[in-house]
């Protein structure tokens, strides 16, 4: 009975250690497992960190961060040579792989003024402007220029005395363009003619355009002062004005010889309205662009010449100077491309499906 006693109390010291032993081996691992978690979240925390680090640095070493933002602005986009302008533009922005803003102000300055002010909040880097008054835009290009937006002046150039604000033009030879019209005028009217002039004189380019055609007049006629501006209208560039205001002056001067438009939408306005006067083909018509439906039609309706441009070629050399000075480059200051005279007699060459 003793030794049965002595048996069992030794049975039960065993099974209380037994039971101590497992509560402390239970415990350590617990202890280790939690340890070991910890560690490894520790560690993929780090990995996770040291990815999105890895990442950012590889965004930034291949390029794929924002898109740099370039803005177009326009006169108008009803013109079809703008709408030339700026598909050139944004061919020469997708190659970059930047992104095209544009705007049309519709011929309104303060308009165009107002969405310049939202590209450059949009964070334009560069800015190819055709201003709508190219003598009252200094003050937009000096905002560009103060929030450090490069300013590349296209088509219609601003005011010598604001070309400290561009940094960089790029233009028809506007002087040429009127020349080439007043000089086909001496040829084909020897003897004097009566002129209205279609004009749009809140632009440089046609201010520079119509004094350029009576220097023409005057260098190549035999008698300059036979030639007589009887009468001169703001057709604003756009077709609808110019049929309005050479309808005035068809009621005023019936016996005119020969319009000179600033471009061929106020080219087309006239020759419509000199249709519905019953003068079809009796008064000459002079257009400035060559923009594919001009040169369709020249040598109808008194359509004699127009003055070509390429539309392509300034907004290609235009865009390719917006990404030249963003990347600190050098470009040509004031890059302007020759004009042309397109008539009946030459249009093939230039071809009459598209713009040259």
């Amino acid at each position: 009975m003793r030794r049965f006693k002595c048996l069992s109390m030794g049975l039960l010291l065993i099974m209380a250690l037994t039971a101590c032993s497992g509560q402390g081996s239970s415990k350590e691992t617990t202890e280790k497992q939690e340890t070991e978690a910890v560690k490894t979240t520790a560690e993929s925390a780090t990995e996770t960190s040291g990815q999105e680090a890895s990442d950012k640095e590889t965004t930034a070493e291949s390029g794929t961060v924002e898109k740099v933002l370039i803005g177009y602005s326009p006169m108008t986009m009803v013109n079809p040579y703008f709408s030339a302008v700026g598909s050139a533009i944004e061919e020469v922005v997708d190659e970059h792989g930047a992104e095209l803003v544009q705007f049309a102000p519709q011929m309104d300055a303060s308009v165009q003024a107002a969405q310049i002010d939202d590209m450059i909040s949009m964070g334009i880097k560069a800015l190819l402007f055709i201003p709508v008054d190219s003598a009252g835009s200094r003050n937009i290009m000096q905002a560009c220029k103060d929030a450090g937006v490069y300013v590349v002046n296209i088509d219609n150039v601003v005011n010598e005395n604001d070309y400290d604000v561009v940094d960089a033009i790029v233009a028809s030879d506007n002087y040429g363009l009127g020349y080439v019209s007043g000089q086909d005028v001496a040829e084909r009217f020897p003897d004097g003619a009566k002129i209205g002039i279609m004009h749009s004189p809140t632009s440089e380019s046609c201010i520079v355009t119509v004094n350029a055609f009576w220097d023409a007049i005057k260098e190549h006629a035999k008698n300059p002062e036979a030639y007589v501006n009887v009468a001169e209208a703001d057709g604003k560039g756009n077709m609808e004005q110019s049929f309005t205001q050479a309808t005035d002056i068809l009621q005023a001067h019936d016996d005119i010889d020969l319009f000179y438009c600033v471009n061929d939408q106020s080219a087309f306005g006239v020759i419509q309205a000199i249709k519905e006067a019953g003068k079809a083909g009796e008064i000459a018509v002079y257009g400035k662009d060559g923009s594919p439906d001009a040169k369709a039609v020249l040598g109808k309706d008194g359509f004699v010449q127009s003055s070509g441009q390429s539309p392509l070629g300034i907004g290609r050399i235009g865009a390719e100077n917006c990404f030249k000075l963003i990347k600190g480059e050098k470009v040509e200051f004031n890059t302007s491309i020759e004009a042309f005279s397109i008539t009946a007699e030459n249009v093939q060459e230039y071809g009459i499906d598209g713009w040259q």
